[in-house]
């Protein structure tokens, strides 16, 4: 294809020649439109199936979590009522009796136990009564400040520095802010609970470069995730926390879900976690 003929004639065998190498140029230059499109194609072809893979994995994790979410719901309320009578019962048996009594821990740790399965109860009402969000014109940067002030004195952040990094320029986006902040109270709490001996988080709000979204990332520099777990993360009761009823991510991800919004994770165990919102901006 880059070979040229010398043309030293201005006869019929130069024109030849000039045809020639005009022949050639045009051919080369169509093989390489060729061969980018057909990077541009594969390319594409690999773009939309991921996207339809992506969707998928939604359509089935909705899927999942609403057939859990009627499950859940029957569930907490059977067991809500009888809880709370062992609950009642306990406490009322726990003042008549006297404080050095044998039995006392043993009441002690009923009621603390009680107790602990009504956090779980209340946490599967919560799960599968996800209202529709009421929708109004925030600004994320607000929850974001309003969220840290929130936990900023909590005995888990005692010795992890927060460090925020928030784009001042965003605009204004239809979102139910009690939902969201109850999305960002919770990953700051999983980041704080990842880093048991200290550590940093940083916050960082920015426009997406789409233009689409709003993207809000947490970055701890905490335990980190093992790899077989990261795609198990957002189901329902799965939990690697002593004590945890694993709703939380559960709950935040239907949050997300319901605001058309995205979250993704990084991580690599031993060297923290990341998790990126996207919420759209219309």
């Amino acid at each position: 294809m880059h070979h040229k003929v010398d043309v030293n004639f201005q006869d019929e065998v130069g024109q030849l020649g000039h045809s020639f190498n005009l022949m050639t140029e045009n051919l080369r230059k169509a093989n390489e439109k060729l061969i980018l499109w057909g990077k541009t194609l594969e390319k594409r072809v690999e773009e939309r199936t991921q996207e339809l893979q992506e969707m998928q994995d939604s359509l089935v994790r909705s899927e999942k979590l609403a057939s859990l979410g009627k499950m859940a719901a029957g569930v907490a309320h059977e067991i809500n009522n009888p809880l709370t009578s062992i609950l009642i019962n306990t406490h009322l048996v726990l003042e008549k009796m006297e404080k050095n009594s044998s039995v006392r821990e043993n009441l002690d740790l009923i009621a603390d136990e009680t107790s602990r399965c009504s956090e779980i109860v209340k946490g599967l009402l919560e799960f599968s009564h996800q209202n529709p969000p009421e929708k109004d014109d925030a600004d994320v940067n607000d929850i974001l400040n309003l969220s840290i002030d929130i936990l900023k004195n909590h005995v888990t952040f005692q010795n992890i520095k927060i460090k925020k990094k928030l784009d001042d320029n965003l605009p204004l986006i239809p979102i139910d802010s009690n939902k969201i902040k109850q999305v960002f109270l919770n990953l700051m709490l999983n980041a704080s609970e990842a880093m048991p001996d200290g550590g940093s988080l940083v916050i960082i709000s920015r426009l997406s470069e789409n233009k689409r979204y709003i993207e809000i990332e947490f970055t701890d520099t905490g335990l980190g995730i093992p790899e077989e777990n990261i795609n198990k993360l957002f189901d329902p009761f799965f939990t690697t926390k002593a004590g945890g009823t694993g709703l939380g991510l559960a709950v935040s991800y239907g949050i997300i879900e319901q605001h058309k919004g995205k979250i993704e994770v990084k991580s690599r165990q031993g060297l923290g976690s990341t998790f990126i919102i996207r919420l759209p901006i219309s």
